[in-house]
């Protein structure tokens, strides 16, 4: 088989890409090994920036999601802050929200093969040959790897990575409708949070040292019972490929939130980087720089958030409402 772009993974970063690729009228084949619609760990939180690209790049794509419109911080066991932002946020459950995205595709007229991933070779002329598990083979121009935060197409490419932080959650009967946020000593660089979802609440907790004992340890003293505890690792640092025909985006390239750890936002954003990267016959290092530039600033304010004085400088920050607000809102939409 043959195609001009191949894209691995059909979750939020390789739908976008190909559904923007086929509209263009690129040949694309998206690959994916899992039966949708499919289980998805993440909190599913779509910042006003997300929501707003996602509505540029696909205008007549139609989602269901929770709108919440207030917030509270939790610092070192304290409220630190109780406020609504200027603009909602929407909560959506991935299972669906994923699936709702490969049928767009799919209402495009897009192919999709549901298939694993072996490994690709580079041809003497620049074409790439992928390999699928079942034996299929596909000859592309370009390889899109959007294969998540473990991603075996970054494998090949940049070889083990150790950039990954472990995110553990679970659901439960719906409870809120305030979006929680908790921070501490204890959480490791990490925080707790309390999504209000679709069908049903998420709460879950990221850290550098998370694990199962401190996750139940965190959930007894919210007083909420454990169900069934899922584990995500969510990607921290960004790969970028030598080949310009060989693109990473979403959780594949490390494209992460570093504060927040939020990724549709950079899922949509890098999608859409490289579709303007294939389609302008660009390098996607030119058509992505704007957001590495981000990256770069995002670790610098992890790095203080996280610390000591940080955790000071926010409950002193936090007892202004109205800066709270401004800072959040920046964040959203920035």
């Amino acid at each position: 088989m043959e195609s001009e772009v191949v894209v691995i993974g059909a979750g939020p970063a390789g739908t976008t890409c190909a559904y923007l690729l086929k509209k263009a009228g690129v040949d694309c084949v998206l690959v994916d090994f899992a039966t949708f619609p499919r289980e998805k760990v993440c909190g599913g939180g779509l910042t006003v920036k997300a929501y707003e690209l996602l509505g540029e790049l696909m205008p007549d794509f139609q989602y269901e999601y929770r709108s919440v419109r207030r917030l509270k911080v939790m610092i070192e066991s304290k409220l630190a802050a109780d406020f609504e932002p200027s603009e909602e946020l929407r909560i959506v459950d991935r299972k669906a929200f994923d699936y709702a995205l490969l049928q767009e595709f799919l209402k495009v007229g897009g192919r999709f093969l549901q298939d694993s991933f072996g490994n690709f070779e580079v041809l003497s002329d620049g074409r790439i040959d992928v390999f699928l598990k079942s034996g299929e083979q596909i000859r592309c121009k370009y390889l899109v790897g959007a294969d998540g935060a473990n991603s075996r197409v970054r494998h090949q490419v940049a070889g083990r990575y150790d950039g990954n932080m472990l995110f553990l959650e679970q659901y439960v009967p719906k409870r809120s409708e305030v979006i929680e946020g908790a921070v501490s000593r204890k959480f490791a660089a990490g925080y707790y949070y309390l999504f209000p979802s679709v069908e049903h609440d998420v709460v879950g907790f990221g850290s550098k040292f998370a694990s199962v004992a401190l996750f139940r340890e965190i959930l007894a003293d919210k007083g909420i019972g454990e169900t069934k505890i899922r584990g995500a690792h969510i990607p921290t640092k960004e790969v970028v490929s030598d080949n310009d025909h060989i693109i990473l985006i979403g959780d594949a390239g490390g494209y992460a939130n570093k504060l927040t750890f939020e990724g549709l936002y950079y899922a949509f954003v890098t999608a859409r980087n490289a579709f303007l990267a294939i389609s302008d016959g660009v390098s996607f290092k030119e058509t992505n720089k704007e957001i590495l530039k981000r990256k770069r600033h995002e670790r610098l304010w992890a790095m203080l958030f996280y610390s000591g004085l940080g955790r000071f400088i926010a409950r002193c920050g936090c007892k202004s409402t109205r800066v709270v607000r401004r800072i959040f809102d920046y964040g959203v939409r920035g």
